[in-house]
């Protein structure tokens, strides 16, 4: 091979991964063709779902897993399953804050008022300023007809994260209760 070959594939080969490396760094510069760009793909739950089983097996008590499939539970109105697997997680993180907001959920759903409080109050130790635990214990004390309680920790999620989940639904439910 000349000199002059080796130069001129040594170039295309510089060039390709430069591309390459545009094209991953760059989403917007990919061509419709690949599909559509992250954050924008139609969800399957069902898919979803299948594919975190298989990494559970694979991965047994992963939290992040654990806690995504309840979520799925609690979506597909399952809120006995959403809750053995947050024991599970809560059983090898019992201070996680994301878990204890959703057994608190889960709880209540399910008709364990007991145990949605707990959990709650729980969330709300571990971090006092989370919106969504905020929101959560709002509610539950709008339940029991404690609205003056449930305004002031809506109040307050929507003060700490206006723009969060739980501080848009605090919001709301402050309109709701007006």
């Amino acid at each position: 091979m000349s000199r002059k070959s080796a130069a001129l594939i040594s170039i295309l080969l510089a060039a390709a991964v430069c591309a390459a490396y545009i094209g991953l760094r760059h989403p917007r510069v990919r061509k419709e063709s690949q599909g559509p760009p992250a954050g924008s793909v139609v969800q399957n739950p069902a898919h979803e779902r299948a594919s975190l089983e298989e990494l559970l097996k694979r991965r047994p008590g992963h939290a992040p897993i654990l806690l995504r499939l309840a979520q799925l539970d609690m979506e597909e109105g399952q809120p006995a399953a959403a809750r053995a697997r947050l024991e599970q997680l809560l059983a090898q993180e019992p201070a996680n804050v994301d878990a204890l907001i959703e057994l608190g959920r889960a709880c209540f759903e399910a008709g364990d008022a007991a145990c949605a409080w707990s959990s709650t109050a729980k969330a709300l130790g571990q971090n006092p300023e989370h919106p969504g635990a905020l929101y959560n214990m709002g509610a539950l004390n709008a339940n029991q007809g404690r609205f003056d309680k449930a305004r002031e920790l809506w109040n307050r999620a929507v003060r700490v994260a206006p723009g969060s989940d739980g501080g848009r639904k605090a919001a709301e439910a402050l309109r709701r209760l007006r």
